[in-house]
């Protein structure tokens, strides 16, 4: 003899869960000083569902076809290369990530310094600040050496 005590046994529901979501910067660039004639790069990283489409921006503009960088984008982090910078790449540079809902950005600036001596103060641990006082004093007492 089998007993039924009327329980009805019914399959819970599910809510289908939204794993969509805008894009948002988890790191953001930051503020950087290059030496002119060696790879500088940006990072910053970003995360979003449906994955962002990045656009790397400098002064504004969008880089698009220019040889003299490299992008890069991999498990959310953004990556861009300059290539042998000259004190012209210097500027305000913007990652900018869209997708379906929404849009953000993040900028920094970059300043590129040329010389010799910049290079060797900087890798020797001369915060950047204490080297342009440095070469500004230099420059204003051996105008005629630089």
């Amino acid at each position: 003899m089998l007993l039924n005590y009327g329980k009805v046994y019914k399959n819970p529901v599910y809510e289908d869960f939204d794993f969509t979501e805008a894009p948002m910067f988890t790191q953001p660039l930051v503020n950087t000083y290059a030496v002119a004639g060696y790879n500088a790069t940006l990072n910053c990283s970003v995360r979003g569902n449906p994955k962002p489409k990045i656009t790397w921006m400098k002064n504004k503009v969008a880089i698009v076809d220019d040889p003299r960088y490299r992008m890069f984008s991999n498990q959310g982090v953004c990556t861009l290369e300059i290539r042998k910078p000259s004190p012209y790449d210097g500027g305000t540079y913007c990652c900018k990530a869209v997708n379906d809902l929404g849009t953000v950005e993040v900028e920094c600036k970059l300043e590129v310094k040329g010389g010799l001596s910049f290079c060797r103060l900087l890798l020797q641990g001369v915060p950047p600040n204490i080297i342009e006082s440095y070469m500004r004093d230099l420059h204003s007492s051996n105008p005629e050496e630089h």
